[in-house]
């Protein structure tokens, strides 16, 4: 019966493919300054800068920053936005997680009955892995093959009876359609059409008679995952008078659950979207927050936003204990998120510059900060031991080498994350930077040595967030305080450089540079970017810009703003 899995696969295939099908565009424009052609935004020229840090961008005047060419370095923006623009149509296809959740939603009793055999989502430019161009390729039509008829398997083996009651009573024709309406409606996030129940009804025909009931519903399950309906969210809409493109309550309700809880609507929801009464989106979003999977939402965008999860993989040989100790860190920093944004509401001013962490006793031991009351309770820390999000154990150790601290790469999450900024292609031939030299030369003297020596090929770029990096010069690689380095003077000031590329202020240290960087407001249009980035799963940076000022006053929360994406424009239309 596997054939019937193949065919209907083919089936799929050419419906997916097929121009009757209509599916848009992903790439919508010319290639952004720096970046390669076909990805989405306009081009234009050098963006420029603003006073005060406003404005700033390195990315495209008038349009969106394009996906970044060969060495893979990521786009900067044009943070000025006159007015929030709307995106094009596209086909979102759903990443594994999403998917993972679905079955799991839409199909209850069979977890642990079915095993995924879908690749990890691409990860975008900017670390997201629900990237709004992906598609789909060979690989992943085989591998959603597998997972569709494992999960087929489950759902008509032990589980059905609870599934579809009817199948106990009255496995016919009727029951199957039963189950095409009820299951097709949950994967489709919509009714199912006349002429799929037709196609579906016509797979059941041509497989009960030559085997049984439970053979077909495995098979019309298999035939529902591998349909584009549910792999791909639609965000298409209906063009109206004025050519935009208004978003189909059903397609409103997928885009609610899938951007707050990371899977399909759930029949309340539908229930909205079917009668017309899903009105008031950011309500309906801060409602989803709140749940343990929106919740999870707003972590998932942290740990891409700022990579703090890889400390699990990473080795820090001079550092004992570490590996025990990772794990710790990274349930640390989710602790601190919930603290600080989930339970307490607070904005980007207070993630950066929050003086609380959250650290297990072992770990506060590692850090030599006062034990906790319980493990992962929240603790004051140190006098100028560090501050915020960006003094955390893991988000120091990932932006490190093994060995030593990174000025560049502490550096360069600023430079890219703060202010938006496009990471510069590196020269053909990097020079590489002497090994750590422990009592004899700081990590900082090391840098400069190469990074800023006149003439060197390095220094025009490594000048933008070298200075920035020296500012955490007191952390050592593995996240801890350090008040010299091997016995040496630590010398942690710079210069944190704005757009126009003249200084925005100068710092001591990573607690000043953590709060002067929590009063430029170019920090909080560059976040709002980050969000609407994450949300939207797009390179453009002015779909959801309408937060920043809110942020950067301190009248709104990053839960708020991101609940508040829903009143974008593009949220609702698109262009």
């Amino acid at each position: 019966m596997r054939a019937a899995g193949f065919a209907l696969t083919a089936l799929v295939t050419i419906v997916a493919c097929s121009p009757t099908s209509e599916p848009p565009s992903n790439h919508d424009g010319e290639s952004g300054s720096g970046g390669a052609s076909g990805a989405s935004g306009a081009s234009g020229s050098n963006g420029k800068g603003g006073s005060n840090g406003k404005g700033g961008s390195a990315g495209n005047t008038g349009g969106d920053a394009g996906s970044s060419s060969g060495s893979g370095g990521v786009p900067g923006f044009d943070l000025d936005c006159p007015a929030p623009q709307t995106g094009a149509p596209v086909l979102r296809l759903l990443t594994r997680s999403e998917l993972t959740n679905t079955i799991g939603d839409v199909f209850p009793g069979i977890d642990g009955q079915w095993t995924s055999s879908l690749p990890s989502s691409t990860l975008s430019v900017f670390g997201f892995d629900n990237d709004a161009s992906a598609t789909v390729g060979n690989q992943f039509a085989t591998a959603l093959l597998e997972t569709a008829e494992a999960i087929g398997t489950a759902v008509s083996g032990n589980a059905l009876a609870n599934l579809l009651p009817c199948s106990s009573s009255g496995p016919n024709a009727a029951c199957a359609e039963d189950f095409v309406n009820r299951y097709g409606r949950r994967l489709f996030r919509r009714p199912v059409q006349a002429a799929e129940l037709a196609r579906y009804t016509a797979l059941y025909n041509s497989i009960a008679p030559r085997s049984d009931f439970k053979t077909a519903i495995k098979w019309i399950t298999a035939g529902l995952i591998q349909s584009p309906y549910a792999v791909y969210r639609s965000e298409i809409g209906t063009a109206d008078s004025t050519g935009a493109r208004k978003l189909s309550p059903q397609e409103l309700a997928t885009e609610l659950a899938y951007t707050y809880t990371g899977s399909t609507p759930s029949e309340e929801l539908l229930a909205q979207a079917d009668s017309g009464s899903l009105s008031d989106l950011p309500s309906a979003a801060q409602a989803l927050l709140a749940t343990d999977r929106g919740k999870l939402a707003v972590q998932r965008f942290f740990e891409a936003y700022l990579g703090f999860t890889r400390a699990t993989s990473i080795e820090k040989p001079n550092a004992m204990n570490f590996s025990a100790r990772a794990p710790e860190m990274v349930e640390e920093t989710r602790r601190f998120i919930d603290g600080v944004v989930l339970q307490g509401g607070g904005g980007l001013r207070e993630l950066l510059t929050s003086p609380n962490t959250y650290p297990t006793t072992a770990l506060a031991s590692f850090y030599g900060f006062p034990a906790p009351a319980s493990d992962y309770a929240a603790v004051m820390r140190p006098a100028n031991r560090g501050l915020g999000i960006l003094a955390q154990g893991s988000f120091l150790a990932t932006h490190s080498n093994a060995d030593a601290s990174s000025p560049t790469q502490r550096g360069l999450f600023a430079y890219l994350r703060m202010l938006c900024l496009p990471k510069p292609e590196p020269p053909m031939n990097v020079p590489p930077i002497t090994p750590p030299e422990p009592g004899t030369r700081t990590t900082r003297q090391r840098y400069e040595e190469v990074h800023a020596a006149p003439g060197s090929t390095c220094a025009g770029c490594h000048s933008l967030f070298d200075p920035i990096g020296f500012g955490f010069e007191h952390f050592d690689e593995a996240g801890r305080f350090r008040a010299d380095e091997g016995g040496l003077a630590i010398d942690a000031s710079g210069d944190f450089l704005g757009p126009s590329g003249d200084p925005l202020f100068a710092f001591s240290g990573q607690e000043e540079l953590v709060t002067h960087l929590a009063e430029q407001e170019i920090s909080y249009q560059c976040f709002s970017a980050y969000l609407a980035l994450y949300a939207f799963g797009t390179n453009q940076a002015c779909l959801g810009p309408s937060s920043a000022d809110e942020l950067f006053a301190g009248t709104k929360g990053i839960r708020q703003a991101f609940a508040d994406l829903t009143a974008e424009p593009h949220f609702m239309t698109r262009r």
